[in-house]
């Protein structure tokens, strides 16, 4: 029977990670505060944002009155922190120059992400409105609320992919201080957040405008006052874990599949007295975790007007057709997307090593006797293929780190198996703690798998999870590489620890410099290439950026006094609206969108946009009559390619 640590009575002290982790919580409760009461109000602009930060910033200054310290522990001049600490930070400076020269432009920011950012603002609210594309809606908004704040301040989306940014760096500071928790030390603290800053997945994801990364910060947060709560009981902790939960879970979907048994994981093996004081701590902790409750409540009460269900539609129309949960559950299902989704992650530079890892899924689902494209599990319209060395931050895999992380993971085991001298003993229980961690890690993976669909750009989904084993990784490895009952002499462990901090380093180095859609060297480097031009990086497989140009131009085009400055989209069949919008506003100053042609449960919702709009666009329209047939009160027509372009206005020929 192995037995579970006792609590200590204070957690290990973290320094400035915990006053930057606890402000981070308070300041991510402080972004959906403002948001929904200035909603409430539909004063959701550019001023009243900038006086509420404002005098955010003024109490806190006040309140804490913060002193800069700039003492340097000693650990940080080990090679092997210097080491780490100097690669992180020059990650960070390459991803932070990829954001700021590249707009947003991955596929799912011109379809949902950024769109619902524009409507928002239209509105000064963030209320619901009408809209084919029910992620626009429906979905988790925290990463977007961080977005419409920057897009308010700013007057536009220059500083949008720096809230992913900020995420990568909070979660980098973050997994430092979990390792620390878990009893790592300086080494072991410096390897955990080398090991966060240089997933390829993360490095490519840090410089864009997705949600994946703003999430893993939210995880990591939560992982980290849960294990501070955990030892302490103290209330702060407390209601920091709730607080960060919440947030977690207004962010994106997933982290209702990887939280809770990470959060498992971090309580049990923690014996609690049972007293009347850890009692009401208790009691304080359920009040925290309603704190995550409260939080979420208004998009909850949204969704819930929607579609009856707190988190809305089971599929991006409402219709079941592309639905994200599969079709039916069980053991084989499970085991089929678990195999697909290790697939996608050992991609390699070899097409042969590539083809023998699907050959050995394919046999695997034979044995399993299932389908490898079951469409109970598959979505729609993709079928399993081999591997790809991808450096895309929708699928780029991480072979490397959950080799290290397997690594890892056998090192704590073997340590807590096998442990025979009394300082060994000593470390058993912070290996019980990592072993049940590393357990909790599966854990998370085999729920996502249990309940969603395997599709082709997946691996990004994953983000949050392998950014959370980071202080597993960093843990682990450096106890390992100094063991108590075999003396490793200094020279070689210090050249080991190096070894492993330059090879994690080459592992970022192409993600950080050729991503496929943000490149910062050769001929599409965001250097070389128009603002402009980058938004239709990500949208290479419809070919179309010459009709959004000559669409554009079309409207500008028409330039009859007074001009039209109310646009209606008709995005019903094919949602990347945002390109247009961008671009569109670049000519026309103050222009104003407003979705038409909505036929769906969210039509009896206000448009962003009273008035009636003296221009259509209607997207992927070429040939649907029945979505012509919409707006025949509009006399002036053009095609452009597959769009189709209506308009009150006939004074103009048509070109």
């Amino acid at each position: 029977m192995i037995p579970l640590p006792t609590m200590p009575a204070k957690p290990v002290a973290t320094g400035f990670r915990e006053r930057f982790l606890r402000t981070l919580v308070w300041l991510g409760v402080a972004l959906v505060v403002i948001t929904e009461l200035l909603s409430a109000f539909h004063a959701l602009e550019r001023w009243p944002l900038f006086f509420c930060w404002l005098a955010l910033a003024v109490a806190a200054v006040l309140r804490f009155r913060p002193r800069l310290s700039f003492t340097i522990p000693a650990a940080a001049r080990d090679p092997v922190v210097i080491l780490a600490n100097v690669g992180a930070a020059a990650i960070l400076i390459l991803t932070a120059l990829t954001a700021a020269y590249s707009p947003p432009n991955s596929a799912d920011a011109m379809a949902y992400h950024m769109p619902r950012v524009v409507y928002w603002a239209e509105q000064s609210s963030v209320r619901f409105f009408p809209t084919p594309y029910f992620n626009q809606i429906m979905l988790q908004p925290l990463a977007e609320y961080a977005m419409l704040h920057t897009w308010l301040l700013t007057g536009g989306d220059r500083l949008v992919n720096f809230v992913q940014w900020f995420g990568s760096v909070g979660s980098i500071i973050g997994v430092s201080a979990i390792a620390a928790l878990m009893g790592a030390g300086a080494r072991g603290q410096a390897l955990a957040a080398l090991f966060c800053a240089t997933l390829p997945a993360g490095v490519l994801a840090s410089s864009g405008a997705k949600n994946d990364y703003f999430l893993a910060m939210w995880l990591v947060c939560t992982i980290y006052f849960a294990a501070r709560f955990a030892r302490s009981l103290q209330l702060r902790d407390a209601l920091a874990l709730g607080a960060a939960l919440g947030l977690a879970l207004l962010t994106k979907a997933t982290a209702y599949l990887f939280a809770p048994w990470l959060l498992a994981a971090v309580f049990l093996p923690h014996t609690i007295r049972v007293s009347r004081r850890a009692f009401l701590r208790a009691a304080a902790l359920a009040c925290a975790l309603l704190l995550g409750g409260i939080l979420n409540a208004p998009q909850y009460a949204r969704n819930l007007e929607l579609s009856g269900s707190i988190l809305g539609f089971d599929s991006a129309h409402g219709d079941g057709f592309f639905r994200w949960r599969n079709e039916t559950f069980g053991w084989k299902q499970t085991a089929s997307n678990m195999l697909r989704n290790l697939s996608d992650q050992l991609g390699g530079r070899s097409e042969k090593w590539n083809h023998e890892v699907y050959d050995w899924i394919v046999r695997a689902h034979q044995r399993l006797g299932i389908n490898v494209n079951d469409p109970a599990t598959t979505w729609r319209w993709t079928t399993f293929e081999p591997p790809r060395n991808a450096n895309h931050e929708a699928n780029a895999n991480s072979k490397w780190h959950l080799l290290i992380l397997a690594i890892a993971t056998g090192i704590a085991l073997w340590r807590l198996i096998y442990a025979r001298e009394p300082r060994e003993r000593q470390h058993r229980a912070n290996n019980a703690g990592l072993a049940l961690y590393s357990l909790a890690l599966l854990c998370g993976y085999v729920a996502f798998c249990a309940y969603l669909k395997w599709q082709l750009y997946e691996a990004r989904l994953f983000l949050p999870l392998l950014v959370a084993s980071a202080p597993l990784a960093g843990a682990a490895l450096d106890w390992g590489m100094r063991p108590p009952t075999w003396k490793m002499p200094a020279a070689p462990r210090l050249l080991s620890q190096l070894l492993l901090c330059l090879f994690l380093l080459s592992t970022a180095r192409r993600p950080a410099t050729e991503n496929w859609v943000r490149p910062l060297k050769g001929p599409r480097s965001v250097f070389r290439v128009s603002r402009d031009d980058q938004y239709f990086a990500d949208m290479t497989q419809w070919n179309n950026r010459a009709t959004y140009i000559r669409t554009i131009q079309l409207l500008t085009s028409l330039g009859t006094k007074p001009a039209c400055h109310i646009i209606g989209i008709d995005a019903s069949g094919y949602p990347l609206e945002y390109p247009l919008m961008a671009l569109l506003r670049e000519r026309i100053p103050g222009v104003l969108f407003v979705h038409t042609g909505v036929h769906n449960v969210s039509a009896r919702f206000r448009p962003s946009v009273e008035a009636a709009p003296c221009a259509v666009v209607c997207l992927d329209c070429a040939g649907d009559h029945q979505r012509q047939s919409l707006y025949q009160s509009l006399p002036w027509r053009a095609d452009v390619d597959k769009f189709v372009v209506f308009r009150s206005d006939t004074s103009q020929p048509i070109h």
